[in-house]
């Protein structure tokens, strides 16, 4: 069991995540959302159209990049993430995880000194969580298919968490919403494992919408 890679993966890290509802708030304002089968339908749909062909490849990319220590090349994956990600409000949460997960990954003895070289690039980079993600993937010594399991089961555990509070579903059905989604984040790392960085992308104007919704709302819990 590698602990590390358990560690980047906690929901409670102190990176903002918990303030992020991801889209969810505005599906739940469209009626989109409501109780545990709609959590489940929406968080399965947002992790095979979304998160997975786009995040989950950058994740994949990192750290396979990091780990033949193509570290510029890692880093310029930043790039990437800032130009694809359209709505702006899950652009900047991306970007303040990231930053925040940099930070927290300087202060902790297994990664500090792998980090050093990508430091040198904080000036000119604006850091996204799933680059740094894969980073200290790479560092923690997994292997790029547990590393992008990992980051697929916290995002999933990041949707359902603001549902639970949201909606609200139950602390209970939200973990059975979560062990339902096990076969679906399997077969996705199956069928994204091997993609090259080149088809990295998400296409789902309709989550892009629902997203900018949230932003309307007249009153909101969530940051995005």
């Amino acid at each position: 069991m590698n602990l590390h890679l358990l560690q980047i993966s906690d929901s409670a890290l102190p990176i903002s995540g918990y303030t992020h509802s991801w889209g969810l708030e505005g599906a739940i304002g469209l009626g989109l959302v409501h109780d545990p089968e709609s959590l489940e339908r929406w968080t399965g749909h947002w992790l095979r159209s979304s998160v997975g062909p786009f995040e989950g490849v950058l994740v994949m990319s990192a750290c396979r990049l990091s780990r033949a220590g193509l570290h510029r090349e890692a880093a310029a994956l930043n790039r990437i993430a800032e130009a694809s990600i359209v709505p702006p409000s899950i652009r900047r949460a991306s970007r303040e995880m990231g930053e925040q997960l940099l930070g927290l990954g300087t202060t902790w003895a297994w990664s500090r000194e792998g980090l050093e070289p990508y430091l040198r690039e904080q000036e000119s980079e604006v850091w996204h969580h799933s680059i740094v993600f894969g980073l200290l993937g790479a560092l923690s010594g997994s292997e790029p298919g547990e590393v992008l399991t990992a980051y697929l089961h916290q995002a999933a555990l990041g949707m359902i968490s603001a549902g639970v509070r949201a909606i609200p579903v139950g602390h209970t059905h939200g973990q059975q919403v979560l062990a339902y989604l096990h076969e679906e984040i399997a077969k996705l790392v199956a069928e994204i494992g091997d993609r090259d960085l080149e088809t990295a992308g998400a296409g789902c104007p309709f989550y892009e919408v629902v997203c900018d919704e949230q932003t309307q709302l007249y009153a909101r819990m969530f940051r995005s």
